[in-house]
């Protein structure tokens, strides 16, 4: 019988790339070839089932992120690489899942955001002093503001009013994004340093 970490594990590639609207209890059943009772007796309902998948993949993010920045070199190679690695998963992601979160499962949305609120902010926070400290961004930037942009920016990527995902690329999108980032922050030499990182890299 599976557990339900291994529900939770079998249906998150599911939600992420058709949305969480779309998967019903008899899809995730079907998926994994057992019953909605065996489902059931681990996940009292679809609301659930889908805050536990949030957990799940905040705790993967958060788990790869404070990795990236344990080996990273300097502040540079840790944005660049958090860049890389952030569109990597976003591109795998239908754009339609932060919308569902906030419609039709409230609960999950919360944790969603209070982890966005509390962890992401704090770890974007973080980086911005250090690229202070390290002369690689400007020392008369508000990094609490430019945390909440970068963080902005991401999830404003989600929203298909804005960039309808017919019209734009999801990985150019990002590295738009990302590159508007890092031109208002740098100093001459976080510039020069991302510049370097940029063409040395398989950046596109």
């Amino acid at each position: 019988m599976e557990t339900r970490d291994e529900i939770l594990l079998a249906i998150s590639p599911l939600f992420l790339r058709y949305g969480i609207k779309s998967i019903t209890m008899d899809d995730i059943a079907k998926h994994l070839s057992i019953s909605k009772k065996t489902i059931y007796l681990h996940f009292k309902d679809k609301d659930e089932l889908v805050e536990e998948f949030v957990k799940v993949v905040d705790n993967d993010h958060e788990h790869d992120m404070l990795k990236i920045k344990k080996e990273a070199v300097d502040v540079m190679d840790e944005l660049t690489k958090i860049s890389e690695f952030m569109r990597n998963k976003v591109c795998n992601i239908n754009q339609s899942v932060l919308f569902d979160l906030k419609k039709y499962h409230p609960k999950a949305y919360m944790i969603f955001h209070h982890h966005k609120k509390n962890f992401m902010i704090n770890f974007v926070l973080d980086t911005i002093k250090k690229g202070i400290n390290e002369g690689y961004f400007r020392k008369n930037v508000n990094p609490e503001i430019f945390a909440i942009l970068r963080l902005e920016q991401v999830e404003m990527s989600f929203n298909p009013d804005i960039f309808p995902p017919d019209k734009y690329n999801v990985n150019e999108l990002h590295i738009q994004l990302f590159e508007h980032f890092i031109y208002g922050i740098c100093t001459t030499e976080g510039f020069e340093k991302f510049m370097e990182l940029r063409n040395s890299s398989a950046w596109k």
